[in-house]
């Protein structure tokens, strides 16, 4: 789901996507996509994609999109099995 939030209107909304994005990258700036997992943690984000791959070494839009697809999905596998693992531990505890 894409979400255009205006930093002035929103600072809240801002500083908590921001502040993570920052302290991951060591970058800031503005505009910002940053891509978040479904609990609302930034993994990934920058300041600027192209539409398409450039001539300057910037990956485009969907380049970035598609790899951080896999990505997610790994990521929510594993989320899946950690849950299931300690859902087994809990039932066996009874």
């Amino acid at each position: 789901m894409c979400i255009k939030v205006d930093r002035d209107e929103r600072p809240d909304v801002t500083r908590a996507i921001s502040g993570p994005w920052q302290a991951l990258s060591g970058q800031g700036g503005w505009p910002l996509t940053a891509f978040l997992t479904p609990d609302g943690e930034v993994f990934f984000g920058g300041t600027y994609f192209p539409p398409d791959n450039n001539a300057y070494g910037r990956p485009g839009f969907r380049r970035v999109l598609m790899g951080n697809r896999a990505r997610v999905s790994r990521r929510s596998r594993a989320r899946h099995h950690e849950r299931a693992r300690d859902s087994r531990a809990t039932s066996s505890r009874r």
